[in-house]
């Protein structure tokens, strides 16, 4: 029996962007309705019927593409509100436009939107024009700009409390908040429901998290596409004809095909195809060099050498983590449980990632930091695994009688039962233990 615990528990996440990470640069993606869509519509086995067939002209039609350079697609949008809505779908030469996609249940966009009054008010004279598209229903939205805008998304404190009722009164008129509909009343608030506008710019850029902006020139092209909270200087350059079109084109491609092979890698991670996690990492191994990807994706890495037994790829992992922390026990068990959980005895290479471990861990146990730290139990229970896979069955049985005598009362029972099966004895049940007319006990497979 493989005993886990809650101190090897070890997440890996990774927020998938495409243009780095910058001031204000989180995003939310939209909630899975169209996945929650497709397992609802999953019919038994004997209610299948035959796929719909495209057809002949939908079969042949290319998937629109954007990118930087690409000519912005007209604004087909179905509903502009606000006080002085200005309809407008073309783009007018000699003009700049920001294009930006948000949602009512998006933290982020609401933080932008400050940012946003603040850039049309600034450029409004110099033929700037900013249009956010959300693509929900027009009540939600309208509903939406009657709330009032908190403190912290107009970056400001929130009101002390006043100790008497006049004084309140006072503070009340003198911070009056102002509504969601004021504040973006700056610029252009729509809704497009039908997701035309969405489709034309966000997917066909391959763009999955919002608030997004999209820079149109003044030429009808896209300049640059991102977060908005990181388009001050790209808009200044574009106003001004300042703006490296081909340079921002080329870096937005790497990143979009880096974003892409990250996404490839993951998904294939989490489904426990290792073979192909492991050919992608080594495919697009170059593409990740120098980003912040590259030490994010040594997480994955790890796992995959390890179950494809690639034995000299894992030992490099190992080495590079001892190296930056030899005497960090909880760090070296987090990765140490994992080739246990990998590692099978008496494959080629197996010996030396499993020694290498063992002596990372028990070295750091001994330093003078962890040497006589009772919550090290954890690793000590690693240890004896460790050690039984390694066929030091003695050794394994010290370890474990460390870790059940440093380990909190509501550990023991279940540590104890790795012991029992290194040494081939019965648990006694420690509710029973003091009944001298019984004497249960309880065998572990």
């Amino acid at each position: 029996m493989k005993i886990s615990s809650t101190a090897r528990v070890f997440v890996c996440c990774f927020v998938i962007g495409t243009g780095g990470i910058a001031k204000g640069d989180d995003r939310t993606t939209p909630p899975p309705v169209e996945a929650k869509k497709l397992v609802a519509a999953k019919a038994s086995p004997g209610d299948e019927k035959p796929a719909k067939q495209p057809s002949k002209e939908t079969a042949q039609e290319a998937p629109k593409v954007l990118t930087i350079g690409s000519p912005a697609p007209s604004l087909d949008i179905e509903h502009w509100v606000g006080e002085s809505p200005s309809p407008m779908s073309k783009f007018e030469p000699g003009k700049v436009y920001v294009v930006e996609f948000w949602a009512t249940w998006c933290g982020p966009c609401l933080y932008s939107m400050p940012h946003l009054a603040e850039l049309q008010s600034k450029y409004a004279d110099q033929g700037v024009r900013v249009v956010s598209v959300s693509t929900e229903d027009l009540e939600t939205v309208t509903t939406f700009l009657k709330r009032p805008v908190s403190p912290s998304i107009l970056g400001i404190k929130e009101p002390a409390p006043k100790e008497n009722e006049e004084e309140a009164d006072e503070a009340t008129e003198e911070t009056k908040p102002i509504t969601f509909g004021e504040l973006t009343s700056a610029y252009s608030l729509t809704t497009d429901p039908d997701g035309s506008v969405n489709a034309d710019y966000m997917k066909a850029a391959n763009q999955n998290g919002i608030p997004t902006a999209f820079i149109v020139g003044t030429d009808g092209h896209v300049e640059w596409i991102g977060h908005p909270m990181s388009m001050d200087e790209p808009l200044e350059a574009v106003i001004h004809n300042e703006w490296d079109r081909e340079a921002a084109k080329e870096k937005f491609e790497r990143e979009q095909k880096i974003a892409l092979a990250v996404r490839e890698i993951i998904m294939a991670h989490r489904t426990g195809h290792h073979e192909t996690t492991l050919k992608l990492l080594k495919e697009h191994a170059d593409l990740f060099v120098g980003t912040r990807y590259e030490s994010a994706l040594k997480t994955i890495w790890f796992p995959t050498a390890l179950a494809t037994q690639q034995s000299d790829i894992a030992l490099e992992i190992i080495r590079e983590r001892i190296a930056a922390a030899p005497e960090d026990a909880v760090s070296i068990n987090r990765w140490a449980w994992e080739v246990y959980e990998a590692v099978e005895p008496g494959l080629e290479g197996n010996e030396e990632i499993l020694s290498t471990t063992m002596t990372a861990l028990e070295s750091a146990l001994a330093s003078e930091e962890n040497e006589d730290n009772d919550a090290m139990w954890p690793a000590y229970d690693t240890m004896a695994h460790l050690k039984s896979i390694a066929g030091d069955k003695e050794s394994a049985v010290e370890w474990q009688s460390r870790a059940i005598e440093s380990a909190p009362e509501d550990e023991k029972e279940r540590l104890q039962q790795y012991l029992s099966e290194l040494t081939g004895t019965a648990v006694t049940s420690p509710e029973k233990a003091d009944d001298a007319d019984t004497e249960t006990s309880v065998p572990q497979p």
